[in-house]
């Protein structure tokens, strides 16, 4: 009787942590939802001569942002990979809209490929670590 009584208490504890887990993460993936959708107007858009953003989109707690690279950028990108990755963390750390997201158990992925050939050229991911939040 006293592990049945037991068992019970500990499931009264542990059941409402578990359902503030569970709406904390569904309110995380309702506001990248709507960053993704609001971020994705207007794409495909130019960043640059050599970078096209074909816009954002949602997995779990990533928000992913979809860029098509010319195949001469792409090539300088996958010889200067840390280059890569380090101003993609500039940009991503310096941005107090993604650190907000970061706090709140988002991570930021980037999604490059090539123009036409849709060839994959890296993935970059950004987690609240990465910007020492």
């Amino acid at each position: 009787m006293q592990r049945i009584a037991l068992s019970v208490l500990l499931a009264s504890l542990l059941l409402p942590a578990a359902h503030a887990a569970s709406l904390k993460g569904y309110e995380l993936t309702q506001t990248l939802e709507k960053v993704a959708k609001e971020s994705s107007a207007g794409t495909p858009r130019a960043i640059n001569e050599d970078i096209l953003d074909r816009g954002y989109t949602v997995e779990g707690n990533e928000l992913i942002n979809h860029l098509s690279v010319r195949p001469a950028h792409a090539t300088q990108m996958r010889s200067n990979p840390d280059t890569v990755r380090a101003q993609l963390a500039n940009s991503v750390c310096s941005n107090p809209g993604f650190r907000k997201l970061l706090v709140s158990g988002a991570v930021l992925r980037y999604e490059f490929s090539e123009i036409q050939s849709n060839r994959p050229i890296t993935t970059e991911r950004f987690g609240k670590a990465d910007c020492r939040l």
